[in-house]
């Protein structure tokens, strides 16, 4: 038995063919559709980037300080006896309003009240006695008799005034109109001199004493306005002022004493009551840009500048505040400078742009 080796082919068929000259093809379109647009590209040139423009303008930095502090009446004091006695009467009613001057408590008086007519009769004898001696010739009577006279009539002025005084000590009055406290006194209780009666407010505009940092220290003056509003009503905001300033920080918490001054013309506003303080405070102008305009990188912020020549310019800048879309900024911007508002992002510093307005 014999064989025979066969020689081998490589044996393609006819679709695997047309593939391959399918995709030979496809190679040559896009090498030759590639080198086409290489050599447009080559034969235009690329225009300035499109950026929208905004000019800068100057605000003042109002830097608000917030505290919170105690009110008490404008005027308040604790109404005291002069002199010790028996109550006779208990001329008001707490809580309401009295007049400047108003009586509110009257002490037993007759021994005073006698005294006080004593001395009317004394002082009216003495009346008498100069008008009788006035009435006499010079040769009658001495200039001697006559001084004796009218001194014996100062002195008895001046004994009624003080019985008039120590009369008028046992009623007790109002040194100013406000709204007068509560009391426990009754008629026939015994007091003594300095024994309390009652307190009394004048609350037409309530003091809040309250303190701000060492560091805003030089910006509060007098007259600077505030708002205050009750830490119980959060939603109640009164206006006001400061009215005075301390003239030293506190060494231990470093902070100064300011008193503020809020008018309370419903008497709505009680003393004692704890009050939240804003305070917006005076600054220096500073720089306010759209926020779209801030550009970062590894250095931090900046903003994109425009120069005469239509180039742009970096700008450094420091966020001090933010305030909705526009942040104000510390750098070396003034006023009327344009800045890129949109298309900054991929600028260089020198490269010309074409604005397309603000």
């Amino acid at each position: 038995m014999w064989s025979r080796t066969l020689p081998s082919f490589n044996v393609r068929t006819p679709m695997a063919i047309a593939l391959m000259l399918t995709a030979a093809c496809s190679v040559l379109v896009i090498a030759a559709g590639s080198a086409d647009a290489q050599q447009r590209g080559r034969g235009r040139a690329v225009g300035p980037p499109p950026v929208t423009l905004v000019d800068i303008q100057l605000v003042p930095i109002n830097e608000r300080v917030a505290a919170v502090g105690s009110g008490r009446a404008r005027r308040q004091v604790t109404i005291a006896s002069r002199h010790a006695g028996v109550v006779e009467k208990v001329l008001f009613e707490g809580g309401t309003m009295v007049e400047a001057n108003q009586a509110l408590v009257q002490l037993h008086a007759e021994t005073e009240k006698i005294a006080v007519e004593t001395a009317e009769a004394q002082r009216s004898q003495a009346a008498d006695a100069v008008e009788r001696l006035k009435q006499l010739s010079e040769g009658v009577v001495t200039r001697v008799a006559r001084a004796e006279a009218e001194t014996a009539l100062k002195v008895a002025d001046a004994a009624l005034r003080r019985a008039r005084e120590e009369l008028d000590r046992l009623t007790i009055r109002a040194p100013f109109a406000g709204i007068i406290g509560l009391t426990t006194l009754q008629i026939g209780d015994y007091i003594g001199v300095g024994t309390s009666i009652a307190t009394l407010d004048d609350r037409t505009s309530l003091l809040v004493e309250f303190t701000v940092p060492e560091s805003v220290a030089p910006l509060i003056k007098k007259g600077l306005p505030l708002r205050a509003s009750l830490v119980t009503r959060s939603g109640e905001v009164y206006d006001g002022s400061i009215e005075a300033v301390g003239t030293r920080i506190d060494p231990d918490t470093r902070t100064l004493a300011v008193r503020g001054e809020v008018p309370n013309p419903t008497l709505t506003l009680i003393p004692g009551s704890t009050f939240s303080i804003s305070v917006r405070l005076p600054g220096q102008d500073a720089p306010l840009v759209p926020g779209l305009a801030v550009q970062w990188d590894r250095r931090g912020a900046f903003v994109w500048r425009l120069t005469p020549a239509n180039a742009v310019e970096r700008v450094d800048i420091a966020i001090v505040s933010r305030n909705g879309d526009r942040v104000m900024v510390d750098a070396a911007l003034k006023a009327g400078d344009k800045v890129i508002h949109e298309g900054g992002d991929q600028l260089r510093p020198g490269q010309t742009v074409k604005p397309q307005g603000s």
